[in-house]
This record gives C-alpha cells, structure tokens and sequence, in this order.
C-alpha cells in the first residue's frame, strides 16, 4: 500500500512538468552543446537518464546557435531541422583511413552511411528512424576482439573477417505523451543510467534492442521503467533465428533533493526466455510498475537475476559534479567484515567528478573517474541470465574484476573540438577455472577442493593473475554537422597492454577523416572471454 500510494503521488501529486515529446541520439558528442548548460547549478534536468528529451536540449540552448555560418543555415533549414517543419532528415557518413604501426602494422579504414528521420505525427507524437551500414578493417586489437566475442563494439553482428567486416545498426522509436507527466515511448534502441563515462547500472556499450519505456517526470522527481527484450548469442553462428531470447525489466527513480543534490535508485531484474521443454517467454509479473523487484521474486519463487543499485550526484559552484553509483548484485554484511574474498560478495563502485569552464576557461572540460568491480560481478548461475546482450556486457566493457581509472580533457574554440583522453585498467584473469573475470562463465566454474566441495573464498581483486591497459588517444576536429556530430577529424590512438603471460602487446594507431558520433563509439576494449 506505501509503495502504490507513492506511485500515486509522482503521477498525480505535483503542480510541475513538461511534455517531452521525441528523444535525442545517445551520444556525448551530439548533446556536447548542451551538456555545460543541463548540468549547471539550479537546473532540475536529470542528467543521468539518457537520451535527453529534445525538449530539454532546445529548452537549454537554442537551435540557430549551433550553426555558426549562414550557408549551413540554409542547408539546414532545407533539410527541415530549423524551420518548423513536422518531418526533419539527415545523412549520417563515415569515411576514414588510418594506418597501425608495430608487428602487425598496416592500413586500417572505415566507410559508413546511412540516414536519420524524425517527423512529428501531432503535438504529442513523435516517430524516430536512423539506420547505419559500415566497412571495417580494424586495429588489431579491435579485430581480435570481434573475432572472440562475434560483434564489433557496440554496432551489430561482426559479419566477414579481418579483412573487411561489415555490420549495421538500425534505431526507430514512436514517442507518445500520454500525460501532461508520462511519456511512453516503444522502439529499438539503446539507454544510459548515469553521470559517468563508464556506467556500473545500464551502458551503450552493448548493441541496440527492443524496449518499451515509461518515464514519468513530476517536480523534481523522474521515474524510468524499462522492458528490453535481448539476446545471447552464443551457439547460433550468426544465425539470428537461433539466438537465445532473455528479457530485462529496469526501474530508475531520480530526485532532485535540491539545487545541488541528486539521489537515486536503481532496480534491474534479467530472466531468460526459456527453452523447448520449459518455454517461459516475458513473465508478467515483472511488469510491476513499482520500485523493488525481491517481494515480486520471492512470490514466485524465482531464480532470476537481480540487481539494485544506489548514486549520489553532488554540484559544487556552478560547473563542477561529483558523481558516484553504488551496485550490488549479491551482497552479505557479514562475510564483507570477514574480508575474506567470498564469491557472492558481488558489488560495484564508481567515484568521479565532471567540470566545465575549468579555471574559468571557456570550452574547457575535465573529468576523472575511478571504477571498481569485484570478481562475479553481473555473473549468474545460468549464464542465459548474465548481464550481457549480443555478445558484450551491458555495464562496464571490461565486465568483470577489473579496477579502473580515467582521464578526459576536452577543449572547444568555435568548430574546433580537441581531445585528449587516458585510461588505465587492471584486470584479473581466470584460468581453467572461473576466478570471476568471464561474466559468461557460471558461478559453478569455480575451482573444486580436494574434499570435493566448491572452493568459496579468496577471491581477490586481481586474482588468478592480473593483466594491465592503458589506453590512451588524442584526437582534433572540426564539426561539419553538429546534428550528427560528423566532423573532420584526425586521432592517434597509443595501447599497452601487459598481459598476466607473455610480453607486451603495443598499438600505435593514426586515423584521419570524416567520424560520425551519432552514435557513441567505444575504442577502449580488451578480449576478456571468448564466445562459442
């Protein structure tokens, strides 16, 4: 009853709120324009649950300033972007050549196209469709990664071989304003719950995937819930009729507590959708709208995964964020005190800080960020129902037992966008047995002591032997397209990878020409498992 008189009150309860017809790309580059001014002190924006509304990014900055010269006005307008129009258009392009110097030095390219479409079907509908197509000959750290896991990072199926792989991604979603609070949106796509680079509760680093979502926005709260259908790939040979089907139910509650803190709850629970002896498909109880999963599953007696997660955002002076997420998956106070390494304690922590107009520079922007993820982290007994869909998890990249840092400084003059980006991993690797670094191995892979039992304890941070990343890249471009982000742009991508066995592996790696981040790309990578 407490819990249905809440949800009462965040959908009927407040005097303030705002249609929020149509979404925006999820991309960093693409809401870079926007980001300093949803994020400043006073804003009652939820920054952390992306995509933005496109109401939010007009409401932050006005369209026309982004197009700098005359010329490209016009274009824009006759693409229907500017001026009013109920249907609005745009190309999405991606050719670029580079060459990658060591032992296994030689020419790298990408070439991509493809569109996006958004129309209005009323003042409270909205129809999105983007679809792209790309050609690769990746680093060779990238294709050793497509090779183990079938997907090239984030963008689709990895079809072909190292020579040329082709791949594509497609998103549409219908938007529909319900109420003067609730948007309920359908389509294919992807989502982000968090202030973070990296996100501990839900990433795009993984490949897009069905979804209905219902977000109520109401004073200073926003209440997300989510339902995904996903896929494990693994078996099927490409085959997309013979990918395992799972689905996802997600809940993310934002408030505002005042002008400079922000608290939150997450909530996620992963069940497969069965097989041919036991063809269980989307369980309807899952469909509770409420916060907190675990009476739902204790009702039913469920094996499902569960995890819930906490953050804590804090504005300090005008441009400054500190920001944290808190996730468990499996979690018992006693045996953390015992600080013993037990297997199910299972959690996740991020710490960092985001600050523009650093030193009172205009266009400056830092960020540092700290991640923490113990081993079995987002793992399950049935690995149908880890936390992971196409082939690549749906949090941290590196997955599992990994501890990580991060440096981002970005600069802005105009056009211009210069970067310069730094991160370092340490990583545990496991051996015969699972040690907690593969979260498509089950739990069970743990070793076996001599007295025949599972071995339950000493698993450390690091353990079996640890392997360390850095991956560093500078980049400078000047945007063409700030709709799409597409820039001309030139990068060097430096990588030093110290495995546990064996020597080092080195990339050095130069690109130039026209990038596309319409899409959020995900260079930082590294093989953690392999997909059969």
């Amino acid at each position: 009853m407490m819990r249905t008189a809440l949800l009462l009150l965040v959908l009927l309860g407040a005097s303030h709120g705002r249609a929020q017809t149509g979404w925006a790309p999820l991309s960093r580059e693409v809401e870079r324009p926007y980001a300093q001014e949803l994020q400043r002190f006073g804003s009652n924006a939820h920054t952390a649950v992306r995509p933005y509304a496109t109401t939010a990014l007009r409401t932050a900055l006005p369209t026309d300033s982004l197009l700098p010269t005359a010329a490209w006005r016009k274009l824009d307008t006759w693409a229907g972007r500017m001026n009013g129009r109920r249907f609005r258009w745009g190309p999405l392009l991606d050719a670029a050549g580079g060459y990658e110097g060591g032992s296994r030095s030689g020419a790298r390219f990408r070439g991509g196209a493809g569109f996006w479409t958004d129309a209005d079907l009323g003042s409270k509908l909205n129809f999105h469709f983007d679809a792209q197509g790309w050609g690769d000959r990746l680093p060779t750290y990238l294709d050793t990664l497509a090779q183990a896991t079938q997907v090239t990072t984030g963008e689709g199926y990895a079809h072909g071989g190292p020579s040329l792989y082709g791949h594509y991604d497609w998103n549409a979603h219908l938007s529909w304003d319900a109420h003067k609070y609730i948007n309920i949106t359908a389509g294919r796509g992807k989502h982000f719950f968090g202030e973070g680079h990296r996100s501990l509760f839900l990433s795009d680093e993984a490949y897009s995937y069905p979804y209905l979502k219902i977000s109520t926005t109401v004073w200073r709260i926003k209440y997300v819930n989510l339902f995904a259908m996903m896929n494990d790939i693994r078996g099927a040979n490409g085959d997309w009729t013979d990918f395992h089907k799972k689905y996802t139910s997600m809940h993310y509650l934002s408030w505002n507590a005042s002008n400079s803190i922000n608290l939150a709850v997450f909530e996620g629970i992963v069940w497969s959708a069965g097989d041919s002896l036991y063809p269980r498909g989307f369980d309807v109880n899952y469909l509770n709208p409420v916060l907190f999963y675990r009476p739902t599953e204790f009702r039913i007696g469920s094996p499902d995964n569960a995890l819930l997660g906490f953050a804590a955002n804090i504005k300090a002076g005008r441009h400054v964020l500190f920001y944290s997420q808190f996730m468990l998956d499996e979690f018992l106070m006693a045996e953390v005190r015992k600080r013993n390494g037990w297997y199910a304690n299972k959690q996740a922590l991020q710490f960092g800080v985001n600050a523009y107009r650093v030193f009172g520079v205009k266009g400056l922007h830092l960020r540092g960020e700290y991640n923490y993820i113990r081993p079995f982290m987002y793992t399950h007994s049935d690995t149908r129902q880890n936390y992971a869909h196409m082939g690549q998890p749906l949090a941290h990249p590196y997955g599992s037992n990994v501890k990580e840092a991060i440096a981002h400084g970005d600069l802005e003059r105009g056009r211009w966008v210069f970067a310069l980006r730094a991160s370092m991993a340490w990583m545990g690797n496991d051996s015969t047995t699972s040690f907690g670094n593969n979260i498509f191995r089950p739990e069970s892979d743990r070793a076996t002591k001599p007295n025949g039992r599972k071995q339950d304890y000493d698993y450390r941070m690091g353990g079996y032997a640890e392997s360390e990343l850095f991956h560093a890249e500078a980049s400078a471009g000047w945007t063409i397209d700030p709709r799409s982000a597409l820039r001309v742009e030139a990068a060097y991508t430096f990588r030093h990878l110290t495995p546990a066995w064996g020597p080092a592996d080195i990339t050095h790696f130069l690109r130039v020409g026209l990038a596309c981040h319409f899409r959020e790309r995900h260079p930082e990578q590294a093989v953690r498992y392999v997909l059969r």
